[in-house]
């Protein structure tokens, strides 16, 4: 497989000649060793929810945000949650 990179600064590739250079390896080595260790470190494992679907950072979020309005729409006063204490105690 052939992947390019495209405008990458040059104080970028600079960089990551010297530290290639440091390391004893070609700038390619340099990279490849670099994007394996932080696909590696950074990897995670697919996560489904309840109904099969692929949990994401967004639909996490979402399912925040949607709480978060439920919570708006379904308001209980506090009294009230005291008195359902006590009803619950009763029983």
């Amino acid at each position: 497989m052939t992947i390019i990179l495209d405008d990458i600064k040059p104080e970028i590739l600079e960089k990551l000649q010297n530290q290639a250079t440091y390391h004893g390896r070609t700038l390619i080595e340099e990279i490849k060793f670099i994007l394996t260790n932080e696909v590696e470190k950074n990897s995670t494992n697919i996560r489904y929810n309840a109904w099969g679907k692929t949990v994401t950072k967004e639909s996490i979020e979402n399912a925040i945000n949607e709480m978060k309005a439920l919570r708006k729409n379904i308001a209980i006063a506090q009294s009230n949650i005291r008195e359902m204490k006590e009803q619950g105690r009763r029983f």
